[in-house]
């Protein structure tokens, strides 16, 4: 019934984004990067109504800013980030590896070369200005590369930036990256965690976090912040 309840008004809260079930708490401050999608936004509020996790606390009110979100466990997570980001008007960059911009997954081929998976299409073009006008940024995952230097080039010419980034290797949480270490200082940026909370069913966005000290020290103190969290699978321990 609530949820009949929901559809029945959805066009009232598209139209002017009140207070939701979905967004009851959020705040979004003026220097966070807004990007108008219409239908998209619309969409977006549609599916969210089905499911039951909600984003609860603001954005912190600064140019740029790092969301570093935890724990990430399943392809669900990206989906729900999504579909908030586009409700929201949101406008975000992301790093997504090389292949990923023109190329369609392949199952049934791991190639060692992180670059080098993937098959190629005829359309690779188009699914590359789609992932860019996303917010896509493409990087060379090989060792030595020099794989962040493009990421802060790039960002460096926006006068604002929402960068989300999710530190867990491939869903694993003992592979917990430290790119947002090095790309947080080089940019001067503010780093946002983001709780991906099934247990209390919430996407929780927390204060902003002290960057003081070394690497190792930084990344310890982090993945305090998301102790104890229940993902999709299993519950995150630091």
């Amino acid at each position: 019934l609530k949820k009949k309840k929901h559809i029945k008004n959805l066009s009232n809260k598209i139209l002017y984004m009140p207070y939701t079930k979905i967004l009851p708490e959020v705040e979004i401050p003026s220097n966070t990067p807004r990007k108008k999608r219409f239908f998209l936004q619309k969409l977006a509020y549609f599916l969210l109504l089905f499911e039951d996790i909600r984003a609860v606390g603001s954005f912190l009110d600064n140019k740029r800013v790092i969301v570093v979100a935890a724990p990430h466990q399943s392809a669900k997570d990206e989906y729900l980030m999504i579909l908030m980001i586009l409700a929201m008007d949101i406008k975000i960059s992301y790093l997504s590896a090389k292949w990923t911009m023109r190329k369609l997954p392949n199952p049934f081929v791991n190639s060692s070369d992180i670059d080098k998976q993937g098959l190629r299409w005829p359309l690779g073009w188009i699914q590359e200005k789609l992932f860019r006008r996303f917010g896509a940024i493409p990087v060379d995952r090989k060792e030595g590369s020099g794989q962040y230097d493009s990421v802060i080039d790039e960002l460096k010419k926006i006068d604002n930036f929402l960068l989300i980034i999710t530190p867990e290797g491939r869903f694993d949480a003992d592979r917990f990256r430290s790119s947002f270490v090095y790309l947080a200082k080089e940019l001067e940026a503010e780093v946002m965690p983001v709780q991906i909370d099934y247990k209390n069913k919430q996407l929780k966005f927390l204060p902003s976090f002290n960057m003081a000290g070394e690497k190792e020290e930084i990344i310890k103190r982090i993945r305090l912040e998301f102790d104890g969290i229940k993902g999709r699978k299993k519950i995150f321990r630091a």
